[in-house]
């Protein structure tokens, strides 16, 4: 259950986060272009008042050429003039990037205007005003996006953990709903399949007619299948902590005896069974691996075809456990381990099998892999 929830939360999470990631850098880009907007405007200002400055200087000395022929500077710029034909007159500029198309632009280091003259002073046209970029307009922006971001993105995060929460409650409470009904119905189940197990024994089979026996039959069947159930029950509600007792045993011999429990399944669909068993001995907890082939046998059994094949085999430290049943969807397979996901409602169960055999397989620190394919049927393969 907390792993499911776990994972839901983590899912929301994972998506609330790349929402509002989202929703803050689009807001920062266009916080970024505006500011930029209004500092391209600055520049501008700033320079058209240098032009002015610059062009008015230029006329002084247009007219009281060539008395006075030195031309004009100042520290705060640099200036360059051009004639009609785009020819340079005079440039005290460090770039050497000039562009007549652009009123405002910007290089690596510098801002450059410029202005288209009235009047051809000094016989110029263009006059060009260079300033270097000052750093700390972006960095002014860069600083202010940070804080935003960084305040924005704590805030919502905390939100987003509030929402997640809200949004695994319901969730929350219907397992813990359903934890307690299973476990409620453990304890009640265990009597009725006490009893009837202790009756089917006390039949003599030798004195029943055809018909009597085939229903017995059918009475083991059920009284198995619920056995089944109820060991499932029992190990997620009252043995899942217990500490394991580990012990050496052949596994092939346990195989064969969980295969004779469920040999009246097996003939009541007229499954085909092929054991290829060799001598294989483990040390684990007997009636935790029991649980894992108990698990698996019976899916195998559960799903398959009736007239098809259940095939065992004990190979190179492999339990393979293979069938020709109704296999899995593809998308589906990723998930068969997650506790009450069914994915076949054609059959009954709580959907907690498989979810076992995993929880007691990494108890041994074993390996398991499921192929399956849809119609055709399904192998496990456990690795020791």
């Amino acid at each position: 259950m907390k792993s499911s929830l776990n994972s839901a939360l983590i899912r929301f999470l994972s998506v609330y986060t790349f929402l509002i990631l989202l929703v803050i850098i689009s807001a920062s880009v266009i916080y970024y272009k505006i500011n930029i907007d209004r500092i391209n405007l600055e520049y501008k200002t700033i320079m058209q008042e240098f032009a002015i400055l610059q062009t008015r200087r230029l006329k002084w000395l247009h007219n009281h050429f060539p008395k006075y022929n030195k031309y004009p500077r100042d520290d705060r710029y640099n200036s360059a003039i051009y004639d009609l034909e785009y020819t340079e007159i005079f440039s005290t500029m460090k770039s050497n990037k000039i562009d007549f198309s652009k009123s405002l632009y910007f290089t690596k280091k510098y801002v450059i205007y410029l202005s288209i003259l009235s009047d051809y002073y000094l016989g110029a046209k263009y006059l060009f005003i260079e300033i270097p970029k000052n750093p700390f307009f972006v960095k002014r922006i860069y600083k202010k996006i940070f804080i935003f971001a960084t305040v924005a993105l704590v805030v919502l995060f905390i939100l987003g953990i509030y929402l997640a929460k809200l949004f695994v409650k319901p969730m929350q409470e219907s397992i813990e709903l359903l934890d307690k009904f299973i476990k409620d119905t453990t304890h009640e189940i265990n009597t009725p399949i006490s009893i009837i197990n202790t009756n089917i024994e006390m039949v003599n089979t030798e004195n029943l007619k055809d018909r009597e026996r085939k229903i017995l039959n059918r009475v083991k069947i059920a009284s198995r299948t619920l056995e089944s159930i109820y060991k499932d029950l029992k190990f997620i509600t009252l043995e899942q902590n217990k500490k394991p007792e580990f012990k050496k045993f052949n596994l092939k011999e346990l195989i064969k005896e969980r295969v004779e429990y469920f040999s009246l399944l097996i003939e009541s669909k007229k499954i085909k069974t092929e054991l290829n068993l060799s001598d294989f001995y483990v040390t684990a907890d007997v009636k935790l691996i029991s649980r894992v082939v108990d698990n698996l046998i019976s899916n195998a059994i559960k799903y398959n075809k009736v007239g098809g094949k259940l095939s065992i085999t004990i190979q190179n430290s492999r339990l393979i456990i293979e069938d020709s049943g109704i296999g899995i969807k593809k998308e589906d397979l990723n998930k068969i381990f997650n506790r009450y996901a069914r994915f076949n409602s054609s059959e009954g169960g709580f959907g907690i099998g498989l979810s076992i055999v995993k929880q007691i397989i990494d108890i041994h620190n074993l390996k398991i892999d499921i192929e399956s394919q849809e119609n055709k049927g399904t192998k496990v393969i456990i690795k020791w």
